[in-house]
């Protein structure tokens, strides 16, 4: 049981502080004195110790030596530690690998003799100088867990939020939000059915409607009635109204089917007129509500005309208690119920809070808490230092200029009152005034009014902006249950500033105010590549670089430049979730560039993984999230994951993060049109056909074309990546030499040719249109004139050496692989060492998460030092044994060049 109910981070942080040094000394001297330590004689003194950090008294818990059915063996044996519903806990001897406990515990929760109302949420594990603590899956324990974090018993008290489900905080705090969220969405998804029907679908995510006269009209509509409704549900149950459930009072004494319609544009009525303005015989009920102000319910709608079901999904949303939601998992819910893929999810997508924390905590909230903490438990800290620091929080600006529905701006905000909410307890308690106060208006300074968004389209916005209201008052309830009556925020004179625009057609220097403080900017930008950005799109990027050519950059890369051009005259810190290609390739130099000159450094980093969309039918996107700011301290954080899945691993940096993402140097790869070193030879790229498939003969079609003596004339071996990686076989037609005769007298090479004129005539490059003239060739013709080594332009990323083999006279390569001239060689031995994966995997690009060859950026740059012969035969050499490797009998599978993870059933894993 806990002995306090309230969690005081900074207390339990001074007593994880305490545990450490303890712990330390326990350990030091078991080496000192070569005494084991082992699990059986000092883990219930370890688990008790640090449970009594968080306030449980291990002496009121039955959690020694539980007896469990391990699944392996169907044997009994003892869980160290277990915590129903909770936790279970295996200790191990010191330096004994952690994984062997957390085998071992999964394997007891997976005996049989636990049951489902006891299963533990959390194992944690230690060998007394390591801690492992994961997050399980909820729904299955034998999957993969939900996080998995590991660190040294001197780095516990950096832990604390990850620990907190020992105080019962996080773990049915924060369930708890997001199932009521869950629930909430759900609940919007039928009222919504209700007024338009299941065939509405509408766009989201960046393809929706950027104004309301873009929207079909019921649905724009529906969409202001439901962000009112949601309004009017979310006061009822939080307090926003004297009269406890006033509008659900409302809604089912007040209302039938046929009156609900025009009684509710009568109550939104109200609620936009001061009190000293209304009628003076208003309806009883009516006149209970207060004036609300703000833009919530200032434009006037049509009538909305309700039936019965109508009425009851309205009702059953009244039923639901609506201030258990967590506001910011709400909000990304709540801006999907236009798109019917959506409804039918379920609730799947949305961005999770772990995910916002992983940009905003390194950014500034973690040092803020770290801050707050290190004040409110020093006890020897005036009330004035708490004061200034509590008052430094209204200080800052924070702003995600591609806001969506809010939710990094939600997070940030309610996490920030958090830790207000802690100063004004310690200066209470320090001036002796523990007591309920009347009012505390005057003591809470931190307001909706320092946050700012920037959001393209009209719907995500307007819920935004109502949301960022709703977490202010969920924000006070917590206040005021901690020290008393909550400010009065109604009527609203205080709304954050969602701006509804093109945030690159913005000036954001006008849009944000200078702060006294700090001005931080942060958020997820359109995940928009290359390939898929617009034309507007593209005029928009080349406004913000102020350049013609950014044919090489992707649209997220504006951000950055707008936030350089807005701190160019203030102070601050930005970060943005980013997809991973803004770290490789040729996009560094470009845009990490103008950054380090501007004199930025990156302060924190996560490495490339797995971002899943809000926006259904997306599919998940490899990202990484990069924060800079201008200082030299802290020292920077970076985070690793062995798997885009994974949890994050916390890698040590000693001296910078570089634009690569490692511990290094700020070196800036530039591309170069010839290598540096005289050890490397040309990459020709292969030959581009642009002809719609029709010189392409594949393996189905070559027996006709063998069939075919004219058209067979002009077969050739055709090899790309695909080919050359998984050994397949494919052929092209080769007509460099064409006789116009052959073409009349072969079927084939006719409709071929043709097939290659109708797609090149209808293009819209007009390069590829004046091709027309030459079907039968192809755009680009390089074919080597000897054998040569042939390099494919993409394999995979699981890959501990890259692949190339030697190709005869003859064979066209297409414009997926490279030709290299390699008579010694030399060459298959470079690019095979585990010297050029290395610079392969740190420099080059990548598409989606597979490594992407480019010669002039990888191969041209390739560092190679001149070889003195004896070297160069000794590289040769070990070359050669990679070759009688591949070509040992039974080596793999259809003569490819297997690669790791390679799946003999499908060919996939190239």
């Amino acid at each position: 049981m806990l002995s306090d109910p309230v969690f005081d981070r900074a207390t339990i942080r001074h007593k994880l502080i305490e545990f450490k040094i303890r712990w330390r000394g326990h350990i030091d001297q078991w080496k000192a004195e070569n005494r084991p330590a082992t699990e059986s004689s000092h883990d219930q003194q370890f688990w008790g110790d640090l449970l009594a950090c968080f306030g449980v008294n291990a002496r009121d818990l039955y959690l020694y030596q539980r007896s469990a059915k391990r699944a392996s063996t169907g044997h009994t044996g003892k869980i160290d530690m277990f915590i129903p519903g909770k936790v279970i806990g295996e200790a191990k001897s010191l330096g004994i690998d952690l994984d062997k406990a957390h085998e071992q515990a999964l394997d007891y929760l997976l005996g049989g003799t636990i049951p489902n109302s006891q299963m533990p949420a959390y194992v944690l594990c230690s060998n007394f100088e390591t801690l492992r603590i994961t997050r399980l899956n909820r729904d299955y324990v034998g999957d993969s867990a939900e996080w998995d974090v590991t660190f040294d018993l001197d780095e516990i008290d950096e832990h604390l939020e990850q620990l907190a489900f020992l105080a019962d905080y996080e773990t049915s705090a924060y369930h708890e939000e997001e199932q009521a969220s869950l629930e909430a969405s759900r609940l919007m998804v039928e009222l919504f059915r209700a007024m338009n029907g299941d065939e509405a679908d509408e766009a989201v995510g960046d393809e929706a409607p950027t104004t309301p006269e873009e929207e079909d009209e019921r649905v724009m509509r529906t969409s202001v009635y439901l962000t009112r409704i949601l309004f009017l549900l979310f006061g009822d149950d939080a307090g926003l109204w004297d009269t406890p459930h006033l509008f659900t009072t409302f809604v089912r004494n007040e209302t039938t089917p046929e009156s609900l319609g025009p009684q509710l544009n009568e109550l939104f009525r109200v609620l936009n007129t001061p009190e000293d303005k209304r009628p003076k015989r208003l309806p009883g009920t009516l006149a209970k509500f207060p004036y609300v102000n703000g833009a919530i319910f200032a434009e006037q709608l049509d009538p909305e005309y309700f039936d019965y079901a109508m009425r009851e999904a309205l009702l059953n949303a009244c039923d639901f208690d609506w201030s258990k939601i967590d506001v910011s998992v709400f909000g990304s819910l709540f801006q999907l119920v236009k798109s019917k893929e959506a409804r039918r999810g379920d609730g799947e997508h949305y961005t999770s809070k772990t995910n916002i924390l992983k940009t905003i905590g390194p950014l500034f909230l973690d040092e803020l808490r770290a801050q707050a903490d290190k004040l409110v438990s020093n006890p020897a800290t005036p009330v004035r230092k708490l004061e200034e620091f509590r008052d430094s929080l209204a200080a800052h600006i924070f702003c995600d200029p591609a806001c969506g529905a809010g939710n990094f701006l939600l997070t940030a905000y309610k996490e920030l009152r958090r830790i207000e909410t802690d100063l004004i307890v310690a200066i209470r308690q320090r001036r002796g005034e523990t007591g309920m106060s009347l009012n505390i208006e005057w003591e809470q300074k931190l307001s909706i009014g320092q946050f700012y968004g920037f959001e393209l389209n009209w719907w995500p916005a307007k819920i935004a902006e109502t949301a960022m209201f709703l977490v202010d008052h969920q924000a006070n309830k917590e206040l005021a249950n901690a020290v008393g009556r909550p400010p009065q925020r109604l009527p609203i004179t205080i709304t954050a500033h969602i701006v509804h625009g093109n945030a690159l057609a913005l000036d954001w220097t006008e849009a944000l105010p200078k702060a006294v403080g700090e001005t931080f900017i942060f958020g997820n930008p359109p995940f928009i590549g290359q390939d898929t950005r617009t034309k507007q799109q593209l005029e928009e990027m080349k406004a913000v670089w102020r350049r013609k050519n950014i044919s090489r950059l992707d649209y997220v890369t504006c951000w950055h430049i707008k936030s350089l051009d807005l701190f160019s005259t203030r102070n601050g810190r930005f970060a943005f979730v980013t997809t991973n290609s803004i770290t490789q390739g040729e996009q560094v130099p470009l845009l990490f560039g103008p950054i380090f000159a501007a004199g930025w450094r990156i302060r924190f980093a996560h490495r490339t993984f797995s971002w899943d969309s809000d926006a259904p039918g997306k599919a998940s996107v490899h990202c990484v999230i990069v924060g800079f700011d201008r200082a030299h301290e802290p020292r920077p954080q970076l985070w690793d994951y062995p798997n885009v899945s994974s949890a994050p691993v916390a890698v040590p940096v000693e001296r910078v993060i570089n634009a690569y993402l490692v511990d290094g140097p700020n070196v800036l790869v530039q591309k170069m049109t010839s290598p540096i070193s005289c050890e490397i030879k040309p990459a020709v790229l292969g030959a581009m056909a642009k002809d719609g498939g029709g010189l392409i003969v594949e393996a189905q079609d070559v027996q006709e074309a063998l069939d075919d003596p004219i058209a067979a004339k002009y077969l050739r071996p055709y090899v790309g990546s695909r080919e050359l990686v998984r050994g397949l076989s494919r052929w092209c037609l080769w007509m460099v030499d064409l006789d116009p005769a052959d073409v009349q007298a072969s079927t084939f090479l006719r409709s071929r040719i043709e097939q290659v004129r109708a797609y090149r005539t209808t293009s819209s490059a007009p390069t590829t249109r004046s091709m027309a003239k030459i079907p039968h060739l192809f755009a680009q013709r390089y074919r080597p004139q000897t054998d040569f080594l042939c390099v494919p332009s993409v394999v995979s990323e699981n890959r501990p050496y890259f692949t190339a083999a030697d190709i005869e006279e003859g064979t066209v390569v297409s414009s997926l692989a490279f030709a290299v001239e390699d008579s010694d060689r030399s060459q298959f031995a470079l690019i095979s060492s585990s010297m050029f994966i290395t610079w392969q995997k740190m420099i080059g690009g990548r598409l989606e998460s597979r490594l992407r060859f480019a010669n002039t950026l990888t191969w041209n740059t390739f560092p190679v030092p001149e070889l003195d012969e004896k070297t160069r035969k000794r590289i040769i050499k070990a070359g050669q044994k990679v070759l009688a490797a591949r070509t040992a009998p039974g080596a793999f599978p259809r003569g490819a060049l297997q690669p790791a993870g390679y799946d003999t059933r499908t060919g996939e894993g190239a």
